[in-house]
């Protein structure tokens, strides 16, 4: 969990290039995480998508 958006949007950038999957940015109360699209269930706010495909 990270506290700053900003760390949470290069964290998801680096595993997303790293892993070569989409990696999702989502906002958990005032917290943010990072996911795979994989993982994705559709309940949760999703703040930035990184394709690394795109």
């Amino acid at each position: 969990m990270f506290s700053d958006i900003a760390t949470a949007r290069r964290s998801a950038l680096s595993l997303s290039k790293s892993l070569m999957v989409a990696t999702m940015v989502i906002a958990i109360g005032t917290q943010f995480s990072v996911i795979t699209a994989d993982d994705f269930d559709g309940d949760v706010a999703v703040i930035n998508e990184y394709d690394p495909y795109a």
